[in-house]
């Protein structure tokens, strides 16, 4: 999926020149890069330069979107550094959050790529943050070629889904209690440094409600 030792058949390092980035701060992201995924198959990727060449860096500043609703993006990131929130906006107006992705996690617009649809929810930077993206459909065609890449490519689609389905778990199965504790022991440090609109949001409550359950809980 991504790539690290940055040559130029990985990453056209001029045109990020000019943006500030410098060719041995990419070689250091696309080595951060190589390493997250070797740790998530357990093994050396032997197709590193051809999984490379699929990736470009892109820097965002925060409150920036990446993907806005009715978007068509095929691109898969891995988040080198920050902190972005995927959320919807419902028929009321209101922001809703569905989750949160740092530094080390993978995400895809998933059902988009494979129903070949626009987007439907919102991706917004909470913080400057630096992403890898590649273009999903090259990915997959270099995934027919080289069974290496189709296994990590699974792993990290593994990683989303099993993201995802942990919380709508919570959120059809616990009480608002039970919702805020799991998320408290999950993220501790987004506990402390998310707002408190933006977790009552994620957990289906009111800020209102959780700084009833805080002071409940912290009593």
């Amino acid at each position: 999926m991504a790539g690290s030792g940055f040559t130029n058949s990985s990453l056209k390092v001029s045109n990020l020149a000019g943006k500030g980035v410098t060719e041995p701060y990419l070689v250091d992201a696309h080595e951060h890069l190589k390493q997250a995924f070797e740790s998530q198959l357990k093994a050396p990727i032997n197709c590193w330069d051809a999984l490379a060449s699929k990736f470009h860096f892109r820097e965002f500043v925060a409150h920036e979107h990446w993907i806005k609703a009715g978007d068509v993006c095929v691109e898969l990131c891995f988040i080198l550094k920050g902190l972005f929130r995927v959320y919807y906006i419902d028929q009321a107006g209101n922001e809703v959050n569905q989750h949160f992705y740092q530094a080390n996690e993978v995400f895809a617009p998933v059902s988009a790529i494979i129903s070949d649809e626009a987007c439907q929810y919102y991706v917004e930077m909470l913080e400057p943050t630096q992403l890898m993206l590649a273009d999903y459909n090259d990915l997959y065609v270099l995934g027919a070629q080289n069974p290496e890449w189709l296994r990590l490519e699974i792993k990290l689609l593994q990683t989303v889904f099993v993201k995802n389905a942990r919380r709508e778990a919570q959120l059809l199965l616990g009480n608002a209690e039970q919702r805020y504790k799991w998320f408290c022991k999950q993220y501790p440090e987004l506990v402390k440094k998310l707002p408190q609109y933006h977790v009552a949001s994620f957990l289906g409550i009111t800020p209102v409600s959780l700084s009833r359950l805080r002071k409940k809980i912290d009593a």
